[in-house]
């Protein structure tokens, strides 16, 4: 066989969630995947990622599966060995997270208290009978967060809901209660990214920018404003006559 283990196409490798972990003593990568259903095929491209990982951070690496059915969870709690019977060479075993070892978060308090724990909680119990009553507790409780924040988690919850009723309500939910959230973060990285191109087309033009000139430009929140200042500052002689 060839000894040249390089891939000479591209292989691709997405991981639903991937965060790192920094602790006092080191680092660990914890790579996250919503499984719906049983595949041999997905746990084989878990060891690749998990090898993958570990040879490119050089750091410790954990798998966490959330499962929405106590039958997927079972199934992917048991050892997957890779390697001859009598002596595997390799072993995945996951940190996997179902129905049936965490505990469904259905108050606004219990939620707030704890409001990473709750979104794991919503996702491992999307099939439930009461998904509603803990996706409405969950969404309440992002409201007690800052809005940035609270935005990202929406994001995090719905990609780890999959796709079905669950991700529908979630939605729904998003679009009644939190939409202020998320359309405030929108229209705000809108403003500043038009305020950013007033300055580099000022600066791009050799043009001098005090820094009072640059915190007027930065601090201004009325788009219409900053669009006329973009306009301007292509053809503008000095910045005091862009701002004037």
């Amino acid at each position: 066989m060839n000894v040249d283990l390089t891939d000479l196409e591209p292989v691709p490798r997405w991981v639903d969630t991937l965060l790192k972990l920094q602790y006092e003593d080191g680092q660990v990568i914890a790579a996250i995947e919503s499984q719906t259903a049983r595949s041999e095929q997905k746990r084989r491209r878990w060891a690749r990622y998990l090898a993958h990982l570990h040879d490119t951070y050089e750091c410790d690496v954990l798998l966490i599966v959330t499962c929405a059915t106590a039958d997927t969870a079972s199934w992917a709690r048991s050892p997957y060995d890779i390697g001859p019977g009598r002596w595997p060479t390799m072993t995945l075993r996951p940190l996997v997270l179902g129905p049936d070892n965490m505990p469904p978060v259905t108050t606004e308090a219990e939620a707030a208290q704890d409001i990473h724990y709750a979104i794991l909680s919503a996702v491992v119990h999307a099939k439930s009978p009461n998904v509603d009553v803990i996706l409405d507790a969950l969404s309440d409780a992002l409201g007690h967060l800052d809005r940035k924040e609270a935005a990202g988690l929406a994001e995090f919850t719905e990609s780890g809901l999959g796709a079905g009723p669950a991700r529908n309500l979630w939605r729904t939910l998003m679009a009644t209660k939190t939409h202020t959230y998320i359309s405030e973060m929108r229209a705000k990285g809108r403003v500043e990214g038009c305020a950013e191109s007033v300055l580099v087309v000022l600066e791009g033009r050799g043009l001098t920018v005090t820094d009072a000139e640059r915190e007027r430009i930065i601090g201004c929140t009325d788009t219409d404003q900053l669009r006329q200042w973009l306009l301007r500052a292509v053809t503008a002689a000095s910045v005091d006559e862009l701002l004037a």
